[in-house]
């Protein structure tokens, strides 16, 4: 497949694209050899589509979706699945290739596992580099690598392999390169205006954010922020979280004053949000507690942050209000979802308050 126009890309670019290759295997022939390929990295992901791989598998192609998964997901009749670890390379892959006779079309896009810091939700400004082709000789070569690469049933493999043979047997589309430019232009444009209305979708969410998202006290986001900001959030992103607990904020406004307790919790917040980069979050949970997000952070990257934030408030002693302000730490870096907030904060609670040690789980 050229290579030589891969850009960096957003999700709802791939979906695009992805929807106009799935329309392509359904205008073929009912009956004649096509083989589908999809990698879907996680069930979430292919659930949203089962009613088109339904329709593509009815009109006879071998159709066969790959999956990130221990256990296969419920398919439509006719749609098989291949299976395969987190830590294989095509659990990165999302892909799309059709090919029969007649022609082929193909989508290979690899997850960044990073996310664009303007995106108005975890899940939409996933990133990705991604190539395409309409001609029927990158589908070919999509098909042989996946065929190599996926663990396929002997049954299976011999249906993929009828396709292949069929191909051979038929030259290559006489038109193909003439209708390939065209089609690869409209691609293209697609993904300009796509990533515009995007864009201009971000703005205007930003214009009318929900007075809800923020916390009046401190400008930090709250909770409902969190909720939409990880809505449809699937297995695939990698999410650092930090929850920071600092106990002697709850009780500095009846000890000292509205002016120490508020001094104070700008000195805390300070600390962390100096830390944080621009793709990434704090939000209150309540009175105590502070939750850093940091999506595509590896395990000890959050560590040393957890670190750097509680040496950072320790030190808060030195300035107005005068008060020690120990604080203690709990992390992870999941793909687990919903995230977990709850495991977050019985790890921190049974934590000696002056302790900074966290215990990063397993990505």
């Amino acid at each position: 497949m050229e290579t030589s126009g891969q850009n960096l890309f957003g999700k709802r670019v791939l979906v695009e694209l992805s929807h106009a290759i799935e329309q392509f295997a359904l205008a073929a022939r009912p009956g004649d050899p096509l083989v589908v390929l999809a990698m879907f990295q996680k069930a979430s992901y292919f659930a949203r589509e089962q009613a088109v791989y339904r329709d593509i598998a009815a009109r006879g192609a071998v159709t066969v979706v790959g999956l990130a998964e221990d256990v296969p997901p419920e398919l439509p009749p006719g749609v098989r699945h291949c299976l395969f670890p987190g830590s294989d390379e095509l659990a990165r892959e999302w892909s799309v290739t059709v090919l029969g006779p007649r022609g082929g079309a193909t989508l290979v896009a690899t997850d960044l596992e990073t996310v664009d810091p303007g995106a108005a939700t975890l899940e939409e400004g996933r990133r990705f580099r991604a190539g395409w082709s309409f001609r029927r000789a990158d589908a070919y070569g999509e098909v042989l690598r996946l065929r190599g690469r996926l663990r396929l049933p002997p049954d299976l493999r011999d249906q993929v392999d009828e396709v292949l043979h069929a191909v051979l047997t038929e030259p290559e589309p006489a038109q193909q390169d003439w209708w390939n430019v065209p089609l690869r232009f409209l691609a293209g444009r697609t993904a300009v205006s796509v990533d515009e209305r995007t864009r201009l979708t971000a703005v205007l969410a930003a214009t009318d954010a929900d007075d809800t998202e923020r916390d009046p006290r401190t400008g930090l986001h709250t909770e409902r922020f969190l909720h939409r900001w990880t809505a449809g959030l699937g297995g695939s992103l990698p999410v650092g979280l930090a929850l920071l607990r600092v106990p002697g904020l709850a009780g500095l406004r009846e000890q000292f004053g509205l002016r120490a307790a508020t001094d104070a919790l700008a000195g805390v917040t300070g600390c962390v949000r100096d830390l944080l980069g621009e793709g990434d979050r704090l939000v209150r949970l309540d009175e105590e507690d502070f939750l850093a997000v940091l999506p595509s952070w590896a395990p000890d990257r959050v560590l040393r942050f957890c670190e750097q934030a509680c040496a950072g408030i320790a030190e808060l002693d030195r300035v107005y209000p005068f008060v020690a302000l120990p604080a203690a730490a709990a992390a992870t870096v999941t793909r687990s979802r919903p995230l977990p907030l709850d495991e977050l904060r019985e790890r921190v609670g049974e934590r000696d308050a002056v302790s900074a040690e966290v215990e990063p789980a397993e990505v």
